[in-house]
């Protein structure tokens, strides 16, 4: 399922979002996220975050369109345009209802050309593993496991305590935003090495949007007559995102020489977060359709100077 990208002409424009609008996690009373809406809050706050962020180091938008803020005490960039703004928030809240129903396997922030719709990089969040509860027990405070007992009928609490924190369900609010914070570094750094996205005259422009992979057994969120669900449509296979072209009639020699050749995808791996019962797994793909365009020419520094042409140099034996 892909979150429709074409419903961003129909918003509003309204004020610059600011990192301050987000739900902030550090203002509540307790340290410890208890409660399954409180989970949901602080991993949707993450990636709004996180795709501004995304947004800003691949590229897609000028970069004189992106604030400079701090969120879980790291320097990120988030764009300041009001339909961009209000479009992320949308997607994001559209996320955490289908998070909410336990149905969500994997959120893909996809980079795609325009010319032919074919993805070009994808951000994958694998959310499979959050804490479940009860549907209308989001509120009740998780509890932890009862203690084990031997058969001597003592309770072994404290030896497992010593264990470090294995049988408790809470989440530690300060563990969790250092493992956000680790995990946004590393989405920078491994932005850094990806090849760059096609730019310049005669490219095709990039644009972007966010696909959610659900698990085999949930119910999809695509038809519905409810309006939070008119937000989905049903997406490509990635198998028919990544099609190859047409092939062109070559001779045998061409033919085997474009074989070697040929491009195939790439993954990277970005980083697992664990805090507790929460696991994520984070990577990016790069498609064998990005490898077909020319990396773009690099810009002249203006601070260097410029270089001489020594085939023009000529050298001449000074008299006596």
């Amino acid at each position: 399922m892909a979150e429709d990208h074409g419903m961003v002409e129909d918003y509003s424009a309204g004020e610059d979002l600011s990192m301050d609008d987000l739900p902030q996690n550090s203002k509540r009373e307790s340290n410890v996220v208890s409660t399954h809406n409180q989970l949901l809050d602080a991993l949707t706050t993450f990636l709004t975050v996180t795709t501004h962020h995304i947004l800003y180091l691949r590229r897609l938008y000028p970069p004189t369109s992106f604030l400079s803020t701090r969120a879980y005490n790291y320097p990120v960039r988030q764009n300041r345009h009001p339909k961009v703004c209000a479009w992320v928030n949308d997607a994001i809240a559209a996320v955490r209802d289908q998070l909410q129903k336990d149905v969500v396997e994997k959120l893909s922030l996809c980079i795609y050309e325009c010319k032919g719709n074919r993805v070009l990089e994808r951000w994958t969040f694998d959310l499979r593993s959050l804490p479940q509860v009860i549907q209308r027990e989001d509120d009740i405070p998780i509890e932890p496991k009862p203690p084990n007992e031997d058969d001597d009928g003592y309770d072994d609490e404290e030896e497992d305590d010593d264990d470090g924190d294995i049988l408790l369900e809470q989440l530690n609010l300060a563990d969790l935003e250092a493992h956000f914070r680790a995990t946004l570094c590393r989405v920078a750094t491994s932005a850094a090495r990806l090849r760059p996205l096609p730019e310049g005259p005669g490219v095709p422009e990039c644009s972007f949007t966010l696909a959610l992979e659900v698990k085999d057994e949930a119910d999809r969120p695509v038809g519905r007559l409810e309006k939070n669900e008119r937000k989905w449509m049903a997406a490509e296979q990635a198998s028919a995102l990544n099609r190859p072209r047409p092939p062109v009639p070559q001779a045998k020699s061409q033919q085997d020489e474009q074989t070697l050749d040929k491009p195939s995808p790439r993954t990277h791996p970005v980083r697992l977060l664990e805090v507790g019962e929460l696991q994520m797994e984070v990577w990016v793909e790069e498609s064998a359709a990005k490898f077909e365009f020319d990396l773009p020419t690099p810009a002249p520094n203006p601070y260097l100077p410029p270089k001489q042409d020594t085939a023009k140099v000529t050298h001449t034996a000074a008299k006596d």
